[in-house]
């Protein structure tokens, strides 16, 4: 059961105490003062005597990528004297080479640590060693990872080591690699490190303690937790975590989803514990290219080619589905019974009416199916349509290119956007068919989710259409996919509620 450490730089007597009541507040076990910051002079006893949290005190030098310039002497001294009135934790690097009185403190928590700023030693093992030559230490490792799978020896080291005789907290920083930070915790890393509000990081990817108190649920990891996450690039703006971690208290479930953000998809899925992993998501780019490290796939995933979920069965049998078929079905299917079929009717509304899909990628293709199944004739626009071929050929689809309207002639029912121009981190009034202008009437599903309304919908809106905004699709799909991960069965809108406190937990009112 992992501790967690509130890091801060600690500036003045105020700035420590009121930083460590809202560290407290949070839900921190301990707070890490960086004292590399401290004002040299200034008496640090009145501002740890103020505090009510054990206190770790760690200062480090630029080349520990911290910011003291003081002296060796000045250095050793102000962790003395942190250690002389009332911090209970010391944190120093492997090159140093003092060690303070411990008779005359109140030591607790003694932590070696070693820092890599440009990449990943081979030498973790050996490293680690050497952090555990004094007795009683706890060993931390810190690396850079540029892509997450860089972490794998990270992983591999926290997997064999024996946390009773070697506790050891290892993790990799760098944009995409804090993930890293909580596999270590369900990996038995006895502590983990965030920061109080975002913003007052004292690291790369610490993340706020109230989201590892809550969210992730870091106290309660361990080495029986089920690992499930995002596969993907990009991953970590994703809305799976919020969802299916709470999905996971719910159902009191000992789990955990992160963000796999990689350039890399099977080096990440070949490092995660393969006695913990129990199931993934993917998204683009990957659909395709991991339905080929599946042993078997099922219904909807053989028809699409492509697959949004994994699910590790026994013995390392991984299992492909494809949920967003089921997304799609629902998400149009309901827009079209609250407005303009009835509550009564048939679920195949397509009647031989067209329908029309803005992309040819994985996405795309499980769009395709979701519209036939609802009895439309589907056409796929693309601006690259050779790797369409087959699939169009086989499930009976029209191919077009993708322009900046519609082809002539063509006048759907129902469009639905499975490209990802709009989403968020692109150009904000990025869309398809710049050009087209909906005729009233016309139902319109974004596959984006984030935002909540894209530009594209807000034009189909004011041109009289029917917008359906990506959450729906996405909650829809997520409803399957949390049966596939736990064999119960939640309601939309209980999903929805999950999402409280994002943008996508917003409705939108189809017009009338």
């Amino acid at each position: 059961m992992a501790q967690i450490i509130a890091s801060v730089f600690a500036e003045s007597p105020e700035q420590v105490v009121s930083r460590a009541a809202k560290a407290a507040m949070a839900g921190a076990d301990w707070l890490e003062l960086r004292l590399d910051r401290w004002p040299l002079g200034l008496d640090l006893a009145p501002a740890l005597a103020a505090v009510k949290l054990p206190v770790l005190v760690a200062c480090r030098t630029p080349e520990d990528g911290g910011h003291f310039r003081g002296t060796l002497i000045e250095r050793r001294e102000l962790l003395g004297h942190a250690l002389a009135h009332g911090a209970q934790g010391l944190d120093l690097e492997l090159a140093e080479t003092w060690s303070p009185p411990v008779t005359r403190t109140r030591l607790r928590l003694f932590m070696r640590s070693f820092h890599s700023f440009t990449g990943v030693p081979k030498e973790l093992p050996a490293i680690q060693a050497k952090l555990h030559a004094q007795p009683g230490t706890v060993a931390k490792i810190v690396v850079t990872a540029h892509d997450l799978a860089d972490a794998a020896p990270v992983l591999d080291l926290l997997q064999t080591t024996d946390q009773r005789a070697s506790p050891t907290v290892a993790f990799a920083m760098g944009r995409t690699a804090w993930p890293t930070r909580v596999l270590a915790c369900a990996l038995g890393a006895p502590y983990v490190y965030g920061c109080i509000e975002p913003g007052e990081e004292t690291a790369v990817g610490q993340l706020p303690i109230a989201m590892l108190a809550g969210l992730y649920r870091v106290r309660s990891l361990g080495t029986a937790t089920g690992i499930y996450g995002l596969l993907g690039n990009p991953a970590l703006q994703s809305l799976g975590p919020w969802l299916h971690n709470r999905v996971f208290r719910r159902l009191g479930l000992d789990a955990i989803y992160l963000p796999f953000e990689t350039s890399r998809p099977e080096a990440v899925l070949a490092m995660l514990p393969r006695r913990q992993l129990r199931g993934l998501s993917v998204t683009a780019p990957y659909k395709a290219t991991l339905s080929s490290v599946c042993h078997r796939l099922g219904e909807a995933a053989a028809a699409t080619g492509v697959v949004n979920t994994l699910i590790d069965e026994a013995h390392g049998q991984l299992v492909g589905h494809n949920t967003d078929v089921f997304g799609v079905r629902e998400a149009v299917w309901n827009a079209m019974r609250d407005t303009t079929v009835g509550p009564g009717a048939s679920q195949e509304v397509g009647a031989r009416r067209d329908a029309v899909v803005l992309g040819t990628g994985g996405a795309a293709r499980a769009a395709v199916i979701a519209l036939q199944s609802l009895g439309f004739v589907v056409t796929m626009l693309g601006r690259s349509l050779e790797p369409a071929r087959e699939f169009a050929r086989t499930h009976a689809a029209k191919l077009g290119s993708l322009g900046a309207n519609l082809p002539e002639g063509l006048e759907p029912v129902v469009v639905v956007n499975a490209t990802p121009l709009g989403s968020l981190g692109r150009l904000v009034d990025e869309r398809p068919l710049p050009a087209w202008r909906c005729k009233p009437g016309t139902f319109a599903l974004d596959m984006v989710y984030q935002p909540h309304m894209t530009r594209w919908l807000r034009d189909v809106a004011e041109a009289g259409g029917r917008p359906i905004p990506g959450v729906e699709m996405f909650l829809a799909q997520a409803q399957a996919q949390v049966r596939w991960f736990t064999q119960a069965t939640l309601g939309g809108e209980e999903l929805r509620g999950f999402l409280a406190g994002t943008a996508a937990s917003e409705r939108v009112a189809l017009p009338v």
